[in-house]
């Protein structure tokens, strides 16, 4: 027996793409947009150079995080240009987008305030200091904000751009799912101090990405994959992070960098248990946001 297409909305969504799916396109849309990605952080430090070694400020962190706005402006110019399309051929119908957002967002927001304080029970030891609650409650709109941002950039690229135009160009799930979603994961491999770090941390977006590809597909619109970026980045960013690191300037409670490898017996055992607690993690995230938006 056939079994029934969990993407059926899927077709829907990259319509828009159908018009002009020449690869040649995808490619220059791609080395575009990745060098603005990568021109931006030089913008940046020179409208607002910060001295070497100085501490992470919070207005440090939302400037980083609001930044990604000239990369997202860039790839709709680049897709008006090319594509001879705009903002809203990519996100799918507007009204589902931000019902799925919204869904999706506190549900698994609701998750993830139950599985946080589970998976860090043995490591309140190792953080360093506490923000005062009372300035990170006053910064915690303007750190959503920009957060959204830089979520919404990402999916907007990955979810959006590129899963639509390899969509068109091939009905396999290992096209249009997987290299977007492998790209997603490289791209977080400068994320790691380390060697060993960055393939962490690459492995995990790219189940993330994952994720947010079958999400997608399953509503035809970004907004699922928003939501659940945008609650795992909350926590990952706005909750814990690695004090005087680029993305810590928001976080309330702030611990000092120690290498994964540091953590580990020489055979990597608890390298590879904390990478299968972080993907389990993932995967509860999906299916709450499966649970949300009833697919």
């Amino acid at each position: 027996m056939r079994r029934p297409d969990p993407y059926p909305l899927f077709r829907q969504f990259t319509a828009p793409a159908a018009a002009r799916r020449n690869l040649w396109l995808v490619l220059v849309v791609v080395l575009g947009f990745e060098a603005i990605f990568e021109a931006t952080p030089y913008l940046i430090a020179s409208a607002d150079p910060m001295a070497p070694g100085s501490p992470v400020t919070p207005l440090d962190t939302l400037v980083e995080f609001a930044a990604f706005i000239i990369p997202c402006l860039g790839l709709l110019a680049l897709v008006r240009l090319l594509h001879k399309r705009g903002f809203y051929s990519l996100i799918g119908p507007r009204m589902a987008v931000w019902q799925d957002m919204k869904r999706v967002t506190i549900t698994v927001g609701l998750v993830l305030l139950i599985q946080e304080p589970l998976r860090m029970s043995g490591e309140w030891d190792f953080i360093g200091r506490m923000r005062p609650l009372d300035q990170w409650l006053v910064m915690l709109p303007f750190a959503f904000a920009a957060l959204l941002v830089q979520v919404g950039t990402e999916e907007l690229y990955f979810r959006g751009y590129l899963q639509q135009q390899l969509g068109v160009l091939s009905s396999s799930r290992w096209v249009w799912m997987v290299i977007p979603s492998a790209f997603f994961g490289l791209a977080h491999f400068v994320n790691g101090a380390t060697t060993t770090e960055g393939t962490i941390w690459a492995i995990w977006a790219m189940v993330l990405g994952l994720a947010c590809a079958d999400l997608t597909a399953r509503t035809g619109n970004i907004g699922a994959a928003v939501g659940l970026h945008l609650a795992n980045n909350a926590f990952a960013l706005l909750v814990t992070a690695v004090e005087n690191w680029p993305t810590s300037g928001l976080a309330l409670w702030l611990y000092p960098y120690q290498d994964p490898w540091d953590l580990s017996y020489p055979d990597g055992t608890a390298i590879t248990i904390d990478l299968a607690l972080s993907v389990t993690g993932i995967w509860v995230m999906w299916l709450a946001a499966r649970v949300a938006v009833r697919r």
